[in-house]
């Protein structure tokens, strides 16, 4: 049964009596002097009395008239009616706004369902009830905050847009629980298809859960990255998983360096609820850029509604020392650790000989020294004298257990390896107060590293080879070439290494004395970042794709490098849609219990209003083209030009009509018509 918020507006339908009269009301004539009479004797006879009031008679202006009339007012009383709603009272309305929102299953897709959700909430608010309304995404956004005015609700929820990311709901649990301040009753209501982590912390108030979703077809690639070792091409690796219930087949492709043409297109089968691991594909020789595609085939035996995941991206790791000389004789320890390092080009000399004049990033002297060292890194193992950067000591035995320094992070992989380290001798190091020592002996350094006089130094003062330590035949040998090896890389532009999430943060080094980097992101859009010191954050790799950054210096490029941006997350790509999420240690299942809020149709009243409106306008404008004219001079154009009807504003204006028929005239010689 339909009510009003203010039933008093219903009294402006009093209105209707002072426009019923204007229609009885007998209108002024004017009064015009004309020369004689006596030829208009016929036309000026009056057929009506001269009374101020005329009957009334049927007008399809003032029915219109009053229709507008009635309409406006019913607007104006606000008219409602109640029916089921979530919520009412002090709402805060959490919209995922997460990837897996992006699945079609709903039409178009889950998110704009979840908008007419909150849509129709903002329709049935009450009086005294308010909303607010919070985007949850990888950085929760507050889009209105406590508001009663639906306008603002509805442009807010409009706004919202769901993006390739995963959601943080446990921040977005902080900004609700923030709205419960001073707040008796907070009424928390989820908008999601689930996904949500178990460990979210509780929020004061009553929560409740609206899913959203149907269906749980979804294939994506979740894993993919590349390696190569020395001399060999470089390898793939993926994975390609199947979230739906049936077996299915897929076709998995790619592209490399940004190619519009397949490099490679296979066909695997998928089970249900599983995954095919690839290593099995040949990649080119060179190459920077890798990007792999997922399509269904035609007789695929399900759809696949998530197209975000179903494409990924990798970069072509060169990390590593690069071209290293070493120099030593016949030590298979460090040669074999050498050759089996990523990225590293190795070359190979004796002691004594001179050495090549090619250019090298880094030299390794095992037990020997030139007389001249070269203009590059260094690292120096058992070195038979000191240089101008370190001096050399007696041999000591050593103690034990060696000690790492575990706060550096390039020992932060040895961890309990180095217990079963065992040292027989080296010598005493002095003068490294440069460098860093990683390992040590009772306070002695064994292993240092740092920067001196332009280059990269690490220095190990004994002999690895076996019997004098067993630390060449334990895993904590390769452990430490590789990860000084991976010190001793050139300087990368940016700290983002392998495959980034979308939304991570990329902290980028002006190095080489830059003066700008220019960002491509994957859309082509360019962004540019200039020093305010020797590193920035760019924080814009919301985008799943490959975005490359370009190092240069008076407008030149001088040096570029890629980064990939991949949604590999299983919580995002696992679309079917949960029955319950958990906050706290409270299984929320979707709400059975509904609560009676309004819903107004003043604004559907006042646009009916209005259309009526527009209907009189033309009824009226209709019948000045229909209704013939008579003019004094018994043709149109004479001296005064009228018509037989008046619209209601001109009965309010006490305009005269324009409408036939005579004013009463004299019997004179001269009359007034």
């Amino acid at each position: 049964m339909p009510s009003f918020l203010t039933p008093l507006a219903l009294a402006l339908g009093a209105l209707a009596i002072p426009i019923v009269l204007l229609y009885m009301l007998r209108l002024r004539r004017t009064e015009m002097p004309i020369s004689s009479t006596f030829l208009w004797q016929q036309l000026v006879r009056d057929r009506e009395a001269n009374a101020p009031w005329q009957r009334l008679r049927p007008s399809w202006l003032l029915l219109l008239q009053l229709l507008i009339l009635a309409a406006l007012v019913l607007a104006l009383a606000r008219p409602f009616v109640e029916v089921s709603t979530i919520t009412t009272g002090r709402i805060v309305l959490l919209l995922d706004a997460s990837a897996s929102m992006q699945a079609t299953d709903v039409a178009p897709n889950r998110f704009a369902a979840a908008r007419e959700i909150g849509l129709d909430m903002v329709d049935t608010l009450g009086t005294d009830d308010t909303m607010t309304v919070i985007q949850v995404s990888d950085v929760p956004e507050v889009l209105a905050a406590a508001s009663r005015d639906k306008l603002v609700l509805r442009d807010a929820i409009r706004s919202a847009v769901a993006g390739d990311v995963s959601a943080d709901w446990t921040a977005a649990m902080t900004l609700a629980a923030a709205g419960a301040v001073g707040v008796d009753e907070l009424r928390v209501v989820i908008v999601s298809d689930g996904g949500l982590p178990p460990d979210l912390p509780p929020v004061p108030g009553d929560v409740r859960f609206v899913p959203v979703g149907r269906a749980t077809s979804n294939l994506a690639i979740s894993a993919l990255a590349m390696s190569s070792l020395p001399g060999r091409p470089p390898e793939l690796f993926a994975r390609i998983s199947n979230y739906g219930d049936t077996d299915t087949d897929v076709i998995f492709s790619g592209y490399v360096d940004g190619s519009e043409v397949i490099d490679w297109a296979y066909r695997y089968s998928v089970p249900a609820e599983g995954y095919v691991d690839i290593f099995d594909i040949a990649l080119p020789d060179e190459f920077d850029t890798l990007t792999t595609r997922l399509t269904l085939p035609r007789n695929a035996a399900e759809n696949d509604y998530l197209a975000v995941d179903d494409v990924a991206y990798a970069v072509r790791d060169r990390a590593g020392a690069g071209r290293v000389l070493l120099v030593t004789e016949n030590n298979i320890f460090l040669r074999q650790i050498f050759r089996s390092l990523r990225g590293v080009t190795l070359a190979e000399a004796a002691p004594g000989e001179s050495l090549p004049q090619q250019e090298f990033d880094l030299f390794v002297f095992d037990g020997w020294l030139p007389d001249v060292l070269p203009d590059g890194d260094l690292l120096l193992v058992n070195p038979p004298r000191g240089t101008a950067f370190f001096s050399l000591g007696g041999t000591v035995e050593a103690g034990a257990p060696l000690q790492v320094n575990r706060d550096d992070p390039r020992t932060r992989n040895l961890g309990v390896t180095i217990n079963a380290v065992n040292l027989r001798q080296y010598r005493v190091l002095g003068g490294v107060d440069w460098a860093t020592p990683l390992m040590s002996d009772g306070g002695a350094p064994l292993v240092v590293a740092g920067e001196v006089e332009g280059r990269q130094v690490a220095i190990l003062p004994f002999d690895a080879r076996y019997p004098n330590t067993d630390m060449v035949l334990q895993p904590a040998w390769p452990i430490l070439i590789a990860e000084l090896s991976a010190w001793f890389s050139p300087q990368r532009i940016s700290d983002a290494a392998g495959s980034l999430p979308p939304g991570a943060p990329v902290r980028v080094r002006f190095i080489e004395d830059a003066d700008e980097i220019a960002i491509v992101q994957p859309g082509g859009e360019r962004v540019t970042l200039r020093p305010e010191g020797s590193e920035a954050i760019f924080a814009g790799t919301f985008q799943p794709g490959l975005y490359r950054l370009d190092l240069r210096r008076g407008g030149d490029t001088v040096k570029s490098e890629w980064f990939a941006v991949n949604l590999f997350d299983p919580a995002e790509s696992r679309i079917a849609p949960e029955s319950s999420v958990v906050v706290g240690t409270t299984t929320i299942a979707q709400d059975a219990r509904e609560e009676k809020g309004r819903r107004e149709y003043w604004r559907w009243v006042a646009g009916i209003g209005l259309a009526i409106l527009l209907v009189e306008w033309w009824v009226y404008h209709r019948s000045l083209r229909r209704i013939p004219r008579v003019t004094l001079g018994g043709l149109r154009g004479g001296p005064r030009d009228v018509s037989r009807r008046s619209s209601l504003w001109a009965r309010l204006t006490r305009r005269e009509p324009r409408r036939s028929g005579w004013t009463r005239t004299r019997s004179s010689t001269r009359g007034r018509l």
